[in-house]
């Protein structure tokens, strides 16, 4: 079996979409005999060098262009035919003009649930392309069980087409010794701990302004001196979080590091008291993964998957409810047995989630799709 994958995404800055596609394919080289199957990594720069291992598994073909769509659309079936490919796996895109089996991810389609979390340019672009793809594709994988089900319903897709392929614990994310965290931390960054920590981009899907305000409620009503971290790269309708910033004068506790790199991240994880997910919905959630992953407990919303993948490994609280998240922060920094019991639950939790499982569910629709014809 010769598979094209769309590998763009491997060669832009540390994203989720990133973290989906080298945990799959690192997975897929530990997996895979290469006398039986190839992966031709199809992209339009070459894939930093320490990205994938050196395996005889994959096949890179790199193919410049100045277009991004049309490479998509029309020069991506090509390189396929000439590779002489026998299925293709994309991302959210299937082009028409592919003659050999399509897969296509869909980590979720929050533009749909809500078009208000999107600028206008990427809801009609979403919305163009994305349905008509997920009809084409022989099979739709997703990274949870609530996204396959947004996807039947929303899509009106038979429920045998769409598959959920969870996402697994993202490489280098482990428990590190908390002195050592907060030495590098203060160094690395200036942060004092106590200090609860968010990650993700700044967009208006992520409600960074509920952890803003639980975090000046704890301070204000609890007397807790923690800070606030927010970590993450700059995205788009940020005018309301600056406005609450000003109203709440958060730049005594606020810290915002702008984008880090995932080896910074897990000495962050490490070093925070706690960690706050308020998004209104995610296909997945990866932040509170990793988080647990490193025994870091996690307060997150009650909304989208981020039930799925907490768990009991964190605490669940509606996205709405600033004070139930100051509770929540202050009974994470007060009560010592409770906070060791979470960090247990959180390593528990994490270790249900594996790219290796994820691989092997991936593997499974690749030979449906080519048995399918």
């Amino acid at each position: 079996m010769r598979v094209a994958i769309d590998a763009r995404l491997l060669t832009g800055t540390y994203t989720g979409d990133r973290t989906y596609w080298r945990g799959l394919l690192k997975a897929f080289g530990e997996l895979l005999n290469p006398d039986e199957h190839r992966l031709i990594l199809f992209s339009t720069r070459p894939i930093p060098e320490g990205t994938l291992p050196q395996l005889p598994v994959y096949e890179r073909a790199v193919a410049p262009t100045r277009n991004e769509r049309l490479w998509s659309l029309i020069r991506l079936p090509q390189l396929a035919m000439r590779h002489k490919c026998d299925l293709v796996h994309t991302q959210y895109t299937v082009s028409p003009f592919f003659r050999i089996p399509a897969i296509t991810t869909v980590h979720d389609i929050s533009f749909l649930i809500e078009p208000r979390w999107f600028r206008l340019k990427d809801r009609v672009l979403l919305r163009l392309s994305v349905p008509v793809s997920c009809r084409r594709a022989k099979f739709v994988l997703t990274v949870s069980e609530t996204s396959r089900e947004d996807i039947i319903q929303l899509l009106h897709l038979p429920p045998e087409k769409v598959i959920a392929t969870p996402n697994g614990v993202p490489e280098g994310f482990h428990p590190l010794d908390k002195h050592e965290a907060h030495a590098w931390a203060r160094k690395q960054y200036g942060i004092e701990p106590p200090f609860a920590l968010a990650v993700g981009v700044l967009q208006p899907r992520k409600n960074w302004e509920l952890a803003l305000l639980a975090v000046h409620v704890a301070r204000e009503e609890y007397k807790l001196p923690v800070r606030l971290v927010l970590t993450g790269k700059p995205g788009w309708a940020q005018r309301p979080l600056e406005q609450l910033k000003r109203e709440l004068d958060a730049r005594e506790w606020l810290i915002e590091t702008g984008y880090v790199p995932d080896e910074h991240l897990v000495w962050l994880y490490n070093a925070a008291d706690v960690v706050l997910y308020p998004s209104f919905y995610e296909g997945f959630g990866l932040p509170p993964l990793e988080a647990m992953a490193c025994g870091t407990p996690v307060v997150a919303s009650n909304s989208g998957a981020l039930p799925e993948v907490v768990g009991s490994g964190g605490i669940l609280l509606p996205p709405d409810e600033p004070g139930l998240w100051a509770n929540a922060i202050r009974t994470v920094l007060e009560n010592e047995s409770f906070r060791e019991a979470l960090r247990q639950r959180a390593l528990q939790q994490a270790r249900r989630f594996s790219w290796r499982t994820t691989a092997e569910r991936t593997l499974e629709a690749y030979q449906k799709a080519l048995s399918a014809g």
